[in-house]
């Protein structure tokens, strides 16, 4: 958790610094700054700020072998320019990502990795660079693709046909990479859900481990924005950008 907390702290440096600076306004007689999207160039207007700060909480739903299940996570990190984020994201099966141990998934078979294999119980657990590119932003409608790169591990226990003898997977590190679209929609000025699909690659790994952890994602999306709830509270315009 060392390098995460640094990078926390230089974000929040980096935050601090240009909140420090004030907002960006293009000088006299340049064009104000402009970002593209889909429709495509958008301009930004002097109210808004260069760096901003991106958490979210990040469920999904996946397969593991044969069976659904959901991961939990969160992310923290920048946005910049409205249309960039970048940051760092931990994910875990379940409900134990945010005590640092991975959840489960139990399986009534595992034909994958041993077709005498009858019963399974299989954990997962990783952390992530993730970033988010806006390709389309309104007042209430957002719409972005997401890749995340990072490094998990992987740990199980099973058992086989005619024998009550519960045998261990060994614990295996493995790369994670994954591709999502989301579409957004703006609750409030400082609060969106957003839903979308992807798909979660571990190309590092043997084929059999290919075979339980590949798989589709459902994602939903709670995406706060600190920053702007406490700016709204002196500054009312705040509330009017998207």
């Amino acid at each position: 958790m060392k390098w995460l907390t640094v990078f926390i702290f230089c974000m929040m440096a980096t935050i601090a610094g240009a909140q420090f600076n004030g907002d960006f306004v293009p000088k006299r007689g340049i064009h104000p700054d402009t970002v593209w999207i889909i429709t495509g160039k958008r301009e930004l207007g002097p109210a808004y700020r260069r760096y901003k700060l991106d958490f979210a909480l990040d469920a999904r739903q996946t397969i593991i072998g044969s069976q659904r299940t959901k991961i939990g996570g969160i992310r923290v990190g920048l946005e910049y320019r409205r249309v960039h984020r970048i940051g760092i994201g931990i994910y875990g099966l379940r409900d134990g990502i945010l005590n640092g141990i991975s959840g489960a998934v139990e399986l009534n078979s595992l034909p994958q990795i041993d077709s005498t294999i009858t019963w399974a119980k299989l954990t997962m657990s990783y952390r992530s660079l993730y970033y988010e590119r806006v390709m389309y932003f309104s007042r209430k409608l957002e719409w972005s693709l997401t890749t995340h790169y990072g490094f998990g591990k992987i740990a199980g226990s099973y058992t086989r046909s005619g024998s009550t003898a519960v045998e261990t997977l060994p614990e295996q590190r493995l790369q994670i990479l994954e591709f999502s679209s989301l579409g957004y929609y703006n609750l409030t000025y400082w609060c969106s859900v957003g839903v979308g699909i992807g798909y979660r690659y571990v190309p590092s790994a043997s084929r059999e481990i290919r075979n339980v952890y590949e798989a589709p994602i459902g994602l939903l999306r709670v995406r706060i924005k600190p920053g702007k709830l406490i700016s709204s509270i002196w500054d009312k315009d705040t509330k009017n950008l998207y």
